[in-house]
């Protein structure tokens, strides 16, 4: 009777823990801006680059999503099905539609472009015009917000609690407004979606753009999970120094670190090296910290699932990460990454 006692208690656990992981169980959501642009090459990716990760994916049958589909899958609490990818372009640069898109028509792929809407209407020749949009969402592409000027919301910071959110509000509702009337009621169908001028926000401003109703991406490695945060969904950079074949299908089967909870670490960097604290789910001795140098970080076990660190020499502005990595027993990376952005113009109250 005892060990049948001690069958059914184990049994409990592992389906216990089996479904912990299940939860977490995502998305990878890449981000590009440029293609084939090679004047550009910190934002821009080489079309042979991305035709090879165009390739792989329809060879390795990954199911490409608009990321409004996944956003939603996520909210309603469903499950994903495994290898679930989703591509985002930011700015709305023209090598979107003269370069990008007629490999995304070849390949039958989904995809989203977030549009900062002042060059745009300024007919600066370097972005997309409205009609071609237009004729891309005929085509399955789906637009998302990239605020009106790209300014940086952390530049507001300096302001009282309610001046910030006017002008973060007249960024972003500036552009939706602007969106909605070039792009029709189509447009307005689907999930409000952001994406953070320069990726760069604080806990402060992600709290008012999800009070303002809207998803929100962030520009940090890692895998949209249940857990996620929606006001930061982290994307991996393809620009081409991490577009080589190797770091792309290394991304592209990465998981989710299993974190216990968020950290409550701001994303403002108050004291530079900042201490970052996870909190883990289960033990995981294998775990490797790194700066975005990728000098490694000293790191302090506190107990068995909680970890401190903190770089060894002083971040650099505007923005920095921290990357948790570990390898699974499949061979695929469990993967982590902290945003870590800088104060900038006048005085900042580092206060949520």
């Amino acid at each position: 009777m005892r060990g049948l006692v001690l069958l059914i208690l184990l049994f409990t656990a592992e389906s216990l823990f089996a479904a912990s992981l299940k939860q977490l169980d995502g998305a990878v959501v890449f981000m590009y801006h440029r293609f084939g642009e090679n004047r550009y090459p910190s934002t821009s990716i080489k079309m042979e680059q991305f035709e090879f990760q165009l390739e792989y994916l329809k060879k390795h049958h990954y199911n490409v999503w608009p990321l409004s589909k996944i956003v939603r899958t996520l909210q309603n609490k469903q499950s994903l099905p495994p290898k679930t990818v989703a591509l985002t372009m930011d700015d709305a640069y023209k090598s979107v539609y003269t370069r990008a898109f007629p490999l995304l028509k070849k390949y039958g792929f989904p995809f989203t472009v977030f549009v900062n809407t002042e060059p745009v209407e300024r007919h600066f020749s370097a972005f997309m015009t409205w009609a071609q949009m237009r004729e891309m969402q005929c085509a399955g592409a789906e637009f998302g917000n990239h605020t009106k000027s790209h300014i940086s919301f952390v530049s507001f910071l300096y302001l009282d609690k309610e001046q910030m959110r006017e002008k973060i509000e007249e960024e972003i509702e500036g552009a939706q407004k602007k969106l909605r009337n070039e792009l029709g009621d189509k447009y307005g169908s689907h999930i409000k979606m952001l994406a953070y001028p320069y990726g760069e926000y604080t806990n402060k401003i992600r709290d008012i753009v999800n009070s303002l109703g809207y998803v929100a991406c962030a520009q940090m490695g890692g895998v949209v999970t249940t857990n996620t945060n929606l006001a930061e969904i982290p994307r991996f950079p393809m620009s081409q120094r991490f577009a080589t074949k190797k770091g792309f299908v290394t991304k592209l089967r990465t998981k989710a670190l299993p974190l216990a909870y968020p950290p409550q670490s701001d994303h403002l960097v108050v004291q530079n090296p900042p201490v970052l604290t996870l909190a883990l789910q289960r033990s995981m001795k294998n775990l490797g910290c790194f700066e975005a140098s990728g000098e490694r970080i000293e790191m302090q076990w506190l107990d068995p699932l909680h970890v401190r660190m903190q770089a060894s020499k002083l971040l650099k502005p505007p923005r920095d990460h921290y990357t948790c990595t570990a390898k699974a027993r499949d061979g695929k990376w469990y993967w982590y990454s902290f945003f870590w952005v800088f104060p900038k113009g006048k005085s900042v109250t580092p206060t949520n």
